[in-house]
């Protein structure tokens, strides 16, 4: 099931918008946690999102924060088995739009 899951990111992965972006650094993480649920991916993505999620917070930017913490339940679903696919890369890309200049 996995593998499925992570052909169909993979061919979506190609519609992310290759401009710089504040989530460029967690994107490969977060990345392979949604496609393949290795523990230690998983959490370091959740880390990573936690840091910029209180980044966005402390600068005021509070829809980019609400993204985040969308970004970081997805996480959490993958860690409980419960992935939500597409979902998941949906609103990983949301996150990005959103969190522009941040």
């Amino acid at each position: 099931m996995k593998g499925l899951i992570g052909l169909a990111f993979g061919s979506q992965l190609l519609m992310i918008p290759a401009m710089a972006s504040a989530l460029d650094g967690i994107k490969p993480d977060l990345i392979a946690c949604f496609t393949t649920g290795v523990a230690s991916r998983c959490a370091r993505a959740l880390d990573l999102t936690e840091r910029l999620q209180r980044r966005a917070a402390n600068s005021e930017r509070y829809p980019c924060q609400t993204q985040l913490l969308g970004l970081q339940a997805e996480v959490v679903m993958v860690q409980l088995s419960e992935g939500r696919g597409e979902q998941a890369l949906e609103t990983l890309q949301a996150s990005d739009r959103v969190c522009q200049g941040l």
